[in-house]
C-alpha cells in the first residue's frame, strides 16, 4: 500500500514523457506535455532497449518533430491536408475541450454570449489541420479554466489544480505564432486576442492582458461586417459590445484610455435575443471620452451637474424587474457591475470637491459608499453565492473597490451625517465576509482590504478579523511578503486624500 501523499504509480507514460524520462500523471493532457507544448499521446508502442540520449536533446526533437508538421502543413497551397499527417496539436485531448465547451454554454454563454456549440466543436475538429484553429481552441480553454468557478469538474479529473492548468493553456497558447492572424485578421483573430486577455486578467496579470484587450479592439475595427470571412455579423455584433464593455471595466480600474467608441455606425443589439448583454451596455455606454478626460487626469473643468446627471443614467439603466427577467447569474453580475460603477463615478466628486454635508442628491454626500455596500449586501442575500463567483476575479474586483471605498469614508461619516446609524462599521464587516467566499478573494483582496483598514480604522481592524472569523494567519500582519508590492497598485490612496481635503473644507452647506 501507497504511503499517504505518495504518488500513485501510472499504468503508462505518454509518449513524450518516457522519451524526455520525466515523471507523467497519466492524464491525457498530462501536465509535462502541456507546459512544454507537446503532443500528448498514448498511441506509439514503447520502444525498449538503450538510452536515447539527454533529455534537453529528446524535447528539443520531440518539438521539431512536431514543427517539421507544421511546416509541411503551411506549404500546402492546395489547402487539402493528408489526414496521415496532421499538425500533431497537445490535443487537449476531451477531456478538456469537451468540460471546457460545456462549462461555456452552461455557465459563461449567458455572460458573454459571443459564441455557439457548433462553433466551437468545429474549430476542435480542425486543432490538427489548422494553426490558428489550435491557437483559437487553446486560448478558449485557458479563457474558460480561469473565468471564474464554472469549471469544478476539471480539477479532479485531471489531476491538476485550475490555476495551473490555466496558466499552462495560457503560456501554450501564446507560445503559437500565426503570422496571418494579424496580418489578415478576422473575427477568429479578436477572438484569441480576447481570450489571452480573459485568461491573463483571471490570473492576475493585468500588463500583459491590457495589451492583448487593446489588441482584440484593434483588430475589431479592422473588421467589415459586410465582408467576414470567419463568423457572422450577429457573432460580430455581440463580441464588439463584449469588448467594448471589458475595455471600459479595465480603463476605469487600471486608469487607461478606450478605443472603441459608440457612433452611428455601431451595431444594435437585437433587445428580445440578446437583453442581458444590451443591459450590460446600457449601464457602461455613458462613459465616453469625456468622461475618462477628467477620470485620467486630462480634463479638470468637471462640473458638478455632469457628474449628478451621469450618476442618474447609470443609477436608472436597469429595470426594477431585472432579477424576474434574468438568470441569478445574469442578474448578479449586471447589479455588481452597475453598483461598482456607481462607486467609482463617485470618487470623482470629492476629487472636485463637490461633496456636502447635506445635500439633496445622495451621490453628493459622503454616505454614498454606505449606500452603494448595503445595497450590494442585500444583493448579495437575494442570490446564490454560486452566482457571484462564477465571475471569477473580475467581479471579485468590484467587490473589493466597494469595500475599499467603504473603508475610506468611514472616518469621516460621522462627522457628515445628521443621522448616524449604529453599527456602521457592520457594513464593512459583512462585505469582507462576502469577498472571503470569492475566488482570489483570500489569497489576494482580503489581505489588500484588512491591510487598508489596519491604516485607516485601526481601532476597527481587531474587531473585523473577530467579526469574520478570518480563516487565515493574517490577524497580525495582513499582508505577506508576496502581496506588499500589490498594495500599491490594488490599494488607491488618492481618494482617501480626497476625502480628507474635503472634510477640512466643510464649512456647511454647499
Amino acid at each position: 500500500m501507497n504511503a499517504p501523499g505518495s504518488r500513485k504509480p501510472v499504468s503508462a507514460a505518454c509518449n513524450a514523457c518516457r522519451r524526455r524520462k520525466v515523471k507523467c500523471n497519466g492524464a491525457q493532457p498530462c501536465p509535462s506535455c502541456v507546459s512544454a507544448n507537446l503532443a500528448c499521446t498514448f498511441q506509439l508502442a514503447q520502444k525498449r532497449g538503450g538510452n536515447q540520449g539527454a533529455r534537453a536533446t529528446v524535447l528539443n526533437e520531440l518539438r521539431e518533430t512536431q514543427r517539421g508538421e507544421v511546416e509541411r502543413q503551411r506549404a500546402s497551397s492546395s489547402g487539402d491536408q493528408d489526414a496521415s499527417s496532421p499538425i500533431q496539436p497537445n490535443q487537449l485531448e476531451k477531456i478538456t475541450i469537451d468540460a471546457c465547451i460545456v462549462a461555456y454554454i452552461s455557465r459563461v454563454h449567458q455572460i458573454a454570449p459571443f459564441l455557439t456549440r457548433d462553433i466551437l466543436e468545429r474549430e476542435a475538429q480542425q486543432t490538427a489541420t489548422s494553426l490558428l484553429s489550435r491557437q483559437f481552441i487553446i486560448s478558449f480553454c485557458a479563457y474558460v479554466v480561469t473565468f471564474g468557478k464554472v469549471l469544478d469538474e476539471l480539477q479532479s479529473a485531471s489531476n491538476i489544480s485550475q490555476n495551473e492548468l490555466g496558466k499552462q493553456l495560457l503560456d501554450a497558447a501564446i507560445q503559437i505564432h500565426v503570422t496571418e492572424r494579424v496580418a489578415q485578421p478576422t473575427l477568429q483573430s479578436v477572438f484569441v486576442s480576447f481570450f489571452l486577455y480573459g485568461a491573463l486578467a483571471g490570473l492576475g496579470n493585468y500588463n500583459q492582458a491590457w495589451f492583448y484587450l487593446r489588441e482584440a479592439s484593434t483588430l475589431l475595427m479592422m473588421q467589415r461586417v459586410g465582408s467576414l470571412a470567419w463568423g457572422t455579423p450577429g457573432i460580430y455584433t455581440r463580441l464588439y459590445w463584449v469588448v467594448f464593455v471589458s475595455e471600459r471595466a479595465h480603463a476605469i480600474r487600471r486608469t487607461r484610455p478606450v478605443t472603441l467608441q459608440v457612433t452611428p455606425d455601431t451595431p444594435s443589439l437585437d433587445e428580445a435575443e440578446e437583453r442581458p448583454l444590451m443591459y450590460l451596455t446600457k449601464i457602461f455606454r455613458p462613459f465616453d471620452d469625456i468622461f475618462f478626460a477628467y477620470w485620467n487626469g486630462a480634463r479638470h473643468d468637471c462640473s458638478k451637474e455632469y457628474l449628478i446627471s451621469l450618476d442618474r443614467d447609470v443609477r436608472t439603466a436597469l429595470p426594477i424587474s431585472l432579477e424576474v427577467d434574468l438568470s441569478n447569474d445574469q442578474a448578479a453580475n449586471l447589479r455588481v457591475s452597475q453598483l461598482w460603477l456607481r462607486i467609482k463615478l463617485w470618487e470623482l466628486f470629492p476629487r472636485f470637491g463637490f461633496l456636502s454635508s447635506d445635500s439633496v442628491y445622495e451621490c453628493l454626500t459622503f454616505r454614498y459608499p454606505l449606500v452603494i455596500a448595503r445595497d450590494m449586501m442585500i444583493l448579495a442575500t437575494s442570490v446564490p453565492i454560486l452566482s457571484f463567483q462564477a465571475h471569477g476575479i473580475g467581479l471579485t474586483e468590484k467587490v473589493f473597490d466597494v469595500a475599499c471605498a467603504l473603508t475610506d469614508v468611514l472616518p469621516f461619516i460621522s462627522g457628515h451625517s445628521p443621522q448616524v446609524e449604529p453599527g456602521l462599521n457592520d457594513h464593512l464587516a459583512q462585505i469582507t465576509a462576502l469577498l472571503i467566499q470569492l475566488p482570489g478573494g483570500v489569497s489576494r483582496f482580503v489581505p489588500l482590504l484588512l491591510a487598508k483598514v489596519k491604516e485607516l480604522l485601526p481601532g476597527f481592524f481587531q474587531p473585523l478579523c473577530e467579526a469574520i472569523q478570518l480563516p487565515f494567519p493574517f490577524k497580525e500582519s495582513p499582508m505577506s511578503p508576496n502581496t506588499l508590492f500589490v498594495y500599491e497598485n490594488e490599494v488607491k490612496t488618492s481618494l482617501y486624500a480626497a476625502l480628507r481635503r474635503e472634510d477640512g473644507n466643510q464649512s456647511g452647506p454647499t
